[in-house]
């Protein structure tokens, strides 16, 4: 009774243990398929949603251009028109430094303020407005109707504001992207029995409701979430409710190219009821089986009994006989071997009891493994391609009961002969058995009894008797159709996104072809004309000696501005180059360029007075052409408009700011309203007379582009009559250490 007892007790410990972690299994599979299901479907959505960034961006200048007209007053923008000119199915949005909208075509979100509905937005558009170019972010759910929307800023010229575009977008026909956050809770919760509740919330710690984002009511449950989101991993927590755990599962979607975070917190509570309802039928279980084996003991013992206490009366009978005087009375066998045949049967019967219990092990442990791997298609076949076992979710999702599908051959039923691709799926079963470990896991088309076509991922293990020779396969299933779809729709967007970058490369190979023909007509044909205009003018001044005065000083502007023109027209061919030209980056050392170019540079009178100021200057990588081009603009600039000076003076030296080194040039000339930044690296963008100050207003507009061209940027700072100091830096990673 007490081994009876005692093997209960391990069978019933064994089967929680086996339970809770088949649970946690469970648990586990869930989360993983809501993590893939999330990030399939956003990685699904970025090729759509890159497609839409060219139009957005071509569509900047005219909003920048009426918030120009309108005197940068945004109150004065008619911002209909411009949404009307868009095509109308672009909502206009203006953002002031407080990260508010201020002007909209759209109502609904007029005074919306991002620091209040996404922190971490608001940051990101402070540094948006701060600089330059055209920033697109990502489709995301608009804030008051959930309708998905494209959006794409650009700062105003003078960073007092942020231009946005929001252009209402339709999900993609495809079904794997279309699903609603309720119908994928709707989903895990069928799928897993622990599961008791499943709720999504989005960056904007707010909870998705059928694709919605709602408000969350409970402060502290929301300060809870922030934390999830910052630290950016799933945390765990005991509910007080007994048996109960929540887990909220973090699901990275962050892209590091867009403002946007559209990650997701899921939170999943987890009850273990069915362990307990599964623990407690197995106790019914074990209790009857107790009852059972108490009553073949109690039986038992009374045999034993019997058996023990017989000879001993026969051998009191005996004694009694021969008290009465019967002394040829015969005794009985002796008691030691009634007691050793006694032992002889216990531990037989012991050791059969346990043989018993280990095949009742062995039998249930195998039916466990079946029934708990429910979620996956489970089959086993012999040799002969005809199945011999398969689980319920199996005959549910093929759509066969047992009768029919039991011992028929798997090609024909579940398995065509040919499938679509034409390949020989009765040949592969049949190698199957022949190479089993090419086979271990392996994917392929299947039908079901509806004639549906489905793709499943196989897990393949060959079952072998006492000798090593395959009797059977069994094999495990997952359904993929959904995969294979997504795979089959990527892989035509990617021919088609191919096909447009093949289209732009002509048309970028057509466009520089017709640069170079443009360049070719400005160095000959325009050429020409100029050397006639200013050897004409020459050969005049020189034959007409006694002209009149003011007859020969317009000669002379003749002559000079031609010469000039023709300087003009050598800056607009090196700017035209600039694109054309690829880079040659090394490291340099900027201080000898400085030398070399002041050495050129104080053969010009007009430089004889500047005093010089050279600071460190550390190694830099660039292009040493390109960026003696840039020092050599940069010093002729400040020699300009500093000269007039009683004392100029040029300071050429390096800084560091936010890890980076920064090269800058600075004059104490006439310098310049900071209002006017915004032009002077503009082609032909002159702040000053060209009566007072020579120049072609190109050559700020070389050096801006060949700082672009290195990854760098260029900033300057100025006032009227303090000077001008002009910044740049190289690429992040072109400063280097000396």
């Amino acid at each position: 009774m007490v081994a009876v007892i005692g093997l209960i007790g391990i069978s019933y410990l064994t089967t929680e243990q086996t339970l809770r972690e088949n649970a946690r299994t469970l648990e586990l599979h869930t989360e993983d398929h809501l993590a893939a299901v999330f990030i399939t479907k956003e990685e699904g959505l970025r090729v759509f949603d890159e497609s839409l960034n060219k139009r957005m961006e071509e569509s900047f200048p005219l909003f920048v251009a009426e918030y120009e007209r309108s005197g940068r007053d945004p109150s004065k923008m008619d911002l209909e028109a411009v949404k009307s000119a868009l095509g109308g199915d672009m909502e206009l949005i203006v953002i002031d430094e407080h990260s508010t909208i201020r002007y909209t075509t759209y109502p609904r979100e007029l005074g919306l303020n991002f620091e209040e509905f996404a922190p971490y937005f608001a940051e990101y558009l402070q540094k948006i407005r701060l600089s330059e170019g055209v920033f697109p972010d990502r489709i995301v759910n608009e804030k008051s109707t959930g309708t998905w929307k494209k959006y794409a800023y650009m700062p105003t010229p003078d960073h007092r504001y942020i231009l946005e575009f929001g252009l209402a977008v339709d999900y993609p026909s495809i079904s794997t992207f279309r699903f609603l956050d309720r119908e994928l809770i709707d989903q895990v919760e069928q799928d897993n029995p622990y599961v008791e509740n499943v709720r999504v919330f989005d960056s904007t710690l707010r909870e998705r409701v059928n694709d919605t984002s709602v408000d969350i009511t409970d402060p502290a449950f929301k300060e809870f979430l922030a934390g999830v989101l910052a630290n950016r991993t799933t945390v765990e927590v005991q509910s007080a409710t007994p048996g109960e755990t929540t887990r909220y599962l973090f699901i990275d979607l962050r892209d590091p190219r867009y403002g946007s975070d559209v990650s997701r917190i899921v939170e999943l509570t987890y009850n273990d009821l069915p362990i307990r309802e599964a623990l407690a039928s197995s106790v019914s279980f074990y209790l009857s089986l107790g009852a059972i084996a108490f009553i073949f003991c109690g039986l038992g013992a009374f045999v034993v009994i019997r058996t023990f206490t017989r000879p001993i009366g026969r051998m009191a009978d005996d004694v009694d006989s021969i008290a009465a005087g019967d002394l040829d009375h015969p005794l009985s066998p002796p008691l030691g071997q009634e007691l050793l045949k006694l032992e002889e049967s216990v531990t037989a019967m012991v050791s059969r009891l346990k043989t018993m219990i280990a095949e009742l092990r062995e039998s249930e442990e195998k039916y466990r493994t079946l029934v708990q791997s429910a979620n996956s298609i489970i089959l086993r076949f012999d040799t002969a391609a005809n199945i011999t076992f398969m689980n319920s979710y199996a005959l549910k999702f093929f759509g066969y009961s047992e009768d029919e599908i039991l011992g028929k051959n798997l090609v024909g039923t579940i398995v065509p002969s040919i499938d679509s691709s034409g390949n020989d799926l009765g040949t592969k079963i049949h190698d199957l058995f022949v190479h089993p470990e090419q086979y271990e896991a392996s994917e392929n088309e299947n039908i079901k009894k509806d004639g549906s076509v489905v793709w499943i991922s196989w897990t393949n293990q060959p079952l072998r008797d006492q000798e090593g020779a395959i009797i059977g396969i069994l094999s495990i299933g997952n359904d993929i159709t959904r995969l294979k779809q997504a795979e089959r729709e990527i892989q035509t967007l990617n021919s088609e996104l191919e096909q447009r970058v093949a289209d732009r490369t002509r048309q970028l190979t057509e466009v520089n072809r017709n640069l170079e023909s443009f360049t070719y007509s400005v160095s000959h044909d325009l050429r020409s004309p100029l050397r006639a205009i200013s050897g004409y003018s020459s050969i005049l001044l020189e034959d007409l000696a006694n002209i009149p005065e003011k007859e020969r000083r317009y000669l002379e502007m003749l002559r000079q501005n031609a010469h000039e023109m023709g300087r003009l027209i050598d800056d607009l061919l090196n700017f035209s180059r600039l694109g054309q030209r690829s880079l040659q980056i090394t490291t340099i050392h900027p201080q000898p360029f400085i030398r070399e170019i002041l050495q050129d540079l104080r053969e010009d009178p007009a430089a004889s007075r500047v005093q010089f100021i050279i600071g460190d200057l550390p190694p830099c990588r660039a292009d040493p052409v390109l960026m003696k081009q840039v020092l050599t603009n940069l010093l002729s600039n400040a020699i300009k408009f500093s000269r007039m000076r009683e004392h100029p003076v040029v300071e050429i030296g390096a800084t560091e700011k936010d890890g980076c080194k920064v090269f800058f040039v600075r004059d104490n000339g006439v310098g310049f309203d900071m209002r006017y930044a915004g032009k002077i690296f503009g082609v032909f963008q002159r702040l000053h007379n060209a009566d007072e100050y020579e120049g072609t207003g190109v050559g700020l507009a070389i050096v801006h582009r060949i700082i672009e061209l290195h990854g760098g940027v260029i900033w300057v700072e100025s006032a009227p009559d303090q000077g001008t100091t002009f910044y740049f830096t190289c690429a992040s990673e072109s400063s280097v250490d000396s």
